[in-house]
């Protein structure tokens, strides 16, 4: 009687044991999934306000007509309604995540499951400006295979082997809208800064002028990769990490390390720029004073 009871006991405790791990696993990939999210939200954010930061200091430069101003107007207008569209978006896959949280956790009723199925839906339609290519869509198919059906509480397996291709879409529009933010930046950011080439450094090498540590920060600014530049580039191996995160936790595996050391990278990018916006701004003028 004792050893039958041992080995229930023994067996009920491996039972939790394995019920446990299979929760941590898809917990695990749920807040870091929800933590992706919000930090390529603030990425798509800051890219933005670069956006119109350095269109504005390219404007005086332009031809001074009508026609210029209202071009570059509406294709800026143009970029934060798909920036927009994609911030919506990703709600949704942040939506998903936390769903998936609760239904791993203590929460498998059938109502969570639907809410869960309902947005992993919803996410099939991606901004008409992000939509993915057959090719890649065709190339994120077939993922419910990789599945390990012994390491997923049921309702969790259900629910991945229903949305994995999904998921693993909807995370590629999230690098697809960093891929466009890299190309937008790019070429707008190298208009400015050969601007500032020509402005603090060239002019000012040529003429024969005193050359200070102004000048010596403006030579070396100009060489180095543009501190937004980089940022989207540290986003853009966070997005490859989260994707292999997500096929990870399909197969079963458990380890977020990677992924989340490319978001702490990425976050103290975002500090690092913010921290340069703030010391930029202008000093408001003291009280009862007149501008």
């Amino acid at each position: 009687m004792l050893l039958r009871l041992t080995f229930f006991v023994l067996l009920a405790c491996a039972t939790t044991a394995c019920s446990t791990v299979a929760v941590d696993r898809a917990q695990g990939v749920a807040v870091t999934g929800s933590a992706y999210v919000v930090t390529m939200k603030k990425v798509n954010d800051l890219a933005l306000d670069e956006s119109i930061s350095f269109s504005a200091d390219v404007l005086p430069d332009m031809p001074r007509d009508a026609d210029t101003l209202n071009a570059v107007t509406q294709e800026l207008i143009q970029r934060a309604q798909l920036i927009a569209d994609a911030q919506k978006y990703f709600d949704g896959l942040d939506d998903y995540f936390s769903a998936l949280e609760a239904l791993a956790s203590d929460d498998q009723s059938a109502a969570t499951a639907k809410a869960l199925g309902d947005v992993a839906e919803s996410l099939k339609n991606s901004p008409v400006e992000l939509k993915l290519t057959d090719a890649k869509r065709d190339a994120l198919t077939g993922l419910a295979a990789y599945i390990d059906k012994q390491v997923h509480a049921v309702a969790v397996e259900r629910a991945l082997k229903r949305d994995a291709d999904t998921i693993a879409q909807a995370l590629a529009v999230s690098e697809k809208m960093l891929d466009e933010q890299i190309r937008w930046i790019t070429f707008r950011e190298r208009l400015v800064r050969q601007k500032a080439y020509n402005d603090t450094v060239q002019k000012p090498f040529v003429a024969g002028d005193t050359l200070g540590t102004d000048w010596k920060k403006s030579w070396s600014d100009y060489i180095r990769t543009p501190p937004t530049i980089a940022l989207l580039t540290d986003a853009k191996k966070a997005s490859a990490d989260m994707q292999k995160a997500w096929i990870d936790v399909l197969r079963g595996q458990y380890s977020f390390a990677e992924i989340q050391a490319s978001l702490k990278n990425v976050q103290a990018g975002l500090d690092a720029a913010n921290a340069l916006k703030d010391a930029n701004k202008p000093t408001p003028a003291p009280a009862g004073t007149s501008p």
